[in-house]
């Protein structure tokens, strides 16, 4: 009996030296993280005409949000992308029709990547929040995603065991649209192909002119601190979306 108490105290000590060392693992990460931390990635580059955009100066710009995170504030995002474009010297105008350029954002998705040191809910590696879905609406999102974590983020630890302390990061990604005013009329075609039941397509075209070439991309921010929040994260990541779009002019 005396040997079996031993043993089990033994065993004790053990577990708990073994969680403890896991803990101390994600010290040096938890540290690290104690300042912000962010990376962007965008799909494609857009090249404006440069000859024009000395005589172009007028904005309209255009905020949407139809990710499942709301906190996300069109009106604050697209005052942000507005101060950025007016500190480039951009007036922003309210009516499309007396623009020089259209700027059309949608925050497509925004959610939280997490690892911890207890590995709860979200997978080493994986995103939280179904990423299956963003991907299906248009483009490789998780992808781009992943890429903009990069290296820098991409060994995050996560959590102290039994502690509330975790390293957050946050990804945010957006769709871009610019049109950009032509001198001759732009023509081209809309192709649709429309499913009927589970066998059958069914294709439609539409030509189309227009004054504006179009110009589309995709940009993933990333956010990565210690214990930061969710609005914390928007914040920072609105700026970041803000600065990048302003820099495309």
């Amino acid at each position: 009996m005396q040997l079996s108490k031993r043993k089990l105290a033994a065993g004790g000590l053990a577990v708990a030296l073994s969680l403890q060392l896991m803990g101390c693992a994600t010290i040096p990460e938890a540290i690290e993280y104690r300042n912000l931390y962010t990376n962007y990635k965008m799909s494609d580059t857009i090249f404006l005409d440069v000859t024009k955009k000395m005589e172009y100066r007028n904005i309209y710009v255009n905020v949407r949000n139809t990710s499942q995170f709301q906190e996300v504030d069109t009106n604050a995002l697209r005052n942000l992308i507005a101060e950025n474009l007016a500190a480039k010297g951009y007036s922003i105008v309210s009516d499309p029709k007396k623009a020089d350029y259209i700027l059309q954002v949608n925050v497509l998705y925004f959610d939280y990547y997490r690892k911890t040191g207890a590995r709860e809910a979200a997978t080493e590696g994986a995103i939280a929040g179904g990423l299956g879905g963003a991907a299906a609406g248009g483009g490789d999102t998780e992808s781009l995603i992943l890429a903009a974590l990069g290296a820098g983020a991409g060994y995050v630890g996560g959590a102290l065991v039994g502690s509330a302390v975790k390293i957050e990061t946050f990804a945010g990604v957006v769709d871009i649209q610019i049109k950009e005013k032509a001198d001759k009329p732009v023509t081209g075609k809309i192709v649709t192909n429309a499913s009927q039941g589970s066998s059958t397509t069914i294709q439609t075209e539409q030509e189309y002119k227009s004054n504006y070439q179009i110009y589309r991309t995709k940009l993933a921010v990333t956010a990565t601190q210690t214990n930061l929040k969710r609005d914390e994260a928007a914040q920072k990541i609105s700026d970041m979306i803000a600065r990048q779009i302003a820099g495309i002019f």
